[in-house]
């Protein structure tokens, strides 16, 4: 299961195989802090391990664009002050693991993001990421017990008519 989800990730950035570990790291980080219906009371993964909620808003599109702050050290006054680069996971809550164009492997906390719909190859088809957000909507609010389950956000609302 785990495997088909980061070759759908993969899949989905348009990486090639080479980055096959970053994409099952990206997705058991993930995974990891979405609701299971294994655990008592639909709790995440996290919070079973570390007794607290986990963040989920520093999470972003495994492949999309963003840039990162090229350190004042490293740079002269005419180079740029930004490295474009692409997403390929999470360390933490604060650090960005991304590639650059030369498929350099970085780490940065200073990233900026462009996630828009222009960005990606298939406009007309959702993330992975953007299935999970909404599978773990409910991640900050109380869990709904196993014998009433909330499916009124996971179904597809019929158009009137």
């Amino acid at each position: 299961m785990h495997m088909e989800r980061s070759s759908t990730i993969l899949k989905d950035s348009q990486f090639g195989k080479d980055l096959c570990g970053e994409a099952m790291s990206t997705h058991i980080y993930i995974w990891n802090r979405c609701p299971s219906s294994i655990l008592p009371n639909y709790i995440t993964p996290y919070k079973r391990v570390f007794g607290h909620l986990p963040s989920i808003g520093h999470l972003h599109v495994f492949g999309s664009k963003c840039f990162i702050k090229v350190p004042e050290e490293t740079r002269t006054k005419l180079d740029d002050k930004a490295l474009e680069c692409r997403l390929i996971g999470f360390e933490g809550d604060s650090i960005y693991m991304v590639v650059n164009s030369n498929k350099k492997k970085l780490q940065s906390c200073n990233v900026i993001f462009v996630e828009s719909i222009a960005n990606r190859q298939a406009k007309d088809k959702p993330s992975y990421l953007y299935f999970l957000r909404s599978e773990s909507m409910h991640i900050e609010q109380e869990p709904t017990p196993k014998d009433s389950p909330n499916t009124e956000d996971m179904t597809e609302r019929s158009a009137p008519g």
